[in-house]
């Protein structure tokens, strides 16, 4: 998680990009559309798998500078099966941002299915699209397969490896998602607006060992999986829907969660749901069935100047979440059954303030753990409900005892 948000600086700049005219119609783009001028009235259109890989090409060798101001749909459904695929974007041009996708992207409620990536080597912002500063909607995905296992790899989903712009109305079902940290369904690693994005039948499957011998820090290693969003730091999340399965077979891993392992320094994560089981076969921290970490800085200007987000809620708010869970994690901290923690970053705990929410299901093996947040230090916690198992008996704690915080390394 902090690998890529040393990236925040990238965002305004490449935002400027977005304002620029699209590109006029060249010679090539007949060969990689179906038709179109990339204008919101007339958009690039994509039909064939064919056509889908030689725009992933046009973006990520930098010849059509990102499509920034341009607009690019799909007009059929498409499938990927037996094809190669590289995703949409990358960070091989720092300067110019130009291998980025800067335009918008919709599905129109089209499916991409059966997209392979499988991968030993390090990489950062793995999926359908790999790097997103642009804006991407209304596309599903079917029976995806993703493997990053390298275990410095960062920013590994489906869809979007590596968020930062909006993405909305996109669907993912029958994913399998592999990798190390900010590992999601929908979006690996998130800085943006996510708003009406369901997943289901999915499992995301945390790799790595965590060394917590010299204190509770961020390593980014085994941590931040979740199966909408693997880590957020910035950005809204609003009425996503999640079902699926998250394993984690490593040495503590931390930030596990249904909706998203870490749903940082945002101002609001409402009206989502979950149903989840998160299985931690070696114990871990900041596990919850919403998201494992949550909060907002009460310095708001800490943030912008160190991170580059501007956050205006203090403390964030986590309101009209439902969640169903089971979680079994032996001996794990910083564990609950909607939120698991706040993250101790520049002198204090992040805050959540948690309203109408309700949690149902059973906790299994966790060290103290709360039917709503495992810790919930300067937070908020009015007019939920909840009815937890604790190890077969009902947990009564609204939120759990733990004496150690969960510390950023950007301390």
């Amino acid at each position: 998680m902090g690998q890529f948000r040393k990236l925040n600086a990238l965002v305004c700049a490449a935002l400027l990009l977005l304002a620029a005219m699209c590109l006029p119609a060249l010679a090539e783009s007949n060969t990689i559309f179906a038709g179109g001028t990339g204008t919101t009235e007339d958009p690039w259109q994509i039909a064939t798998a064919e056509q889908f890989a030689a725009f992933a090409d046009s973006v990520n060798d930098g010849s059509r500078g990102g499509y920034a101001g341009c607009t690019v749909v799909l007009t059929e459904d498409i499938d990927l099966a037996g094809m190669s695929w590289t995703p949409i974007g990358n960070m091989e041009d720092m300067e110019g941002y130009t291998t980025m996708f800067l335009g918008v992207f919709d599905g129109q409620g089209h499916t991409v299915s059966n997209m392979t990536y499988e991968t030993n080597e390090f990489a950062i912002g793995v999926g359908l699209f790999g790097i997103n500063v642009g804006e991407i909607r209304n596309v599903r995905m079917t029976d995806a397969v993703v493997a990053c296992m390298d275990g410095t790899s960062q920013a590994i989903a489906a869809l979007v490896g590596y968020n930062m712009g909006a993405v909305s109305g996109c669907e993912v079902s029958g994913a399998q998602v592999t990798g190390n940290a900010c590992v999601g369904g929908v979006i690996g690693g998130n800085m943006g607006p996510v708003s009406d994005c369901t997943v289901s039948n999915t499992t995301i499957i945390v790799i790595g060992d965590n060394d917590f011998s010299d204190g509770l820090v961020q390593c980014d290693i085994a941590e931040c999986a979740g199966l909408v969003i693997g880590g957020g730091f910035g950005g809204t999340v609003d009425g996503c829907a999640a079902s699926g399965t998250i394993l984690a077979e490593g040495n503590e891993p931390v930030g596990l969660g249904g909706i998203g392992g870490c749903l940082e320094m945002m101002d609001f994560i409402t009206n989502c749901t979950a149903d989840v089981t998160i299985v931690s076969a070696k114990g871990g921290h900041a596990i919850g069935g919403l998201c494992g970490y949550a909060g907002t800085h009460s310095n708001g200007q800490i943030v912008a100047e160190t991170e580059g987000i501007v956050t205006t809620q203090y403390p964030c708010v986590v309101e009209n979440c439902a969640v169903s869970v089971r979680i079994e994690a032996p001996e794990a901290t910083h564990v609950g059954g909607l939120v698991g923690t706040g993250l101790y970053y520049y002198g204090e705990e992040t805050a959540f303030a948690v309203r109408n929410c309700s949690v149902s299901g059973e906790i299994v093996g966790a060290a103290a753990p709360g039917a709503i947040a495992g810790r919930a230090e300067n937070s908020i916690i009015e007019n939920c409900t909840f009815e937890v198992m604790l190890n077969g008996e009902a947990l009564t704690a609204e939120v759990g005892t733990t004496d150690c915080m969960y510390e950023s390394a950007d301390q």
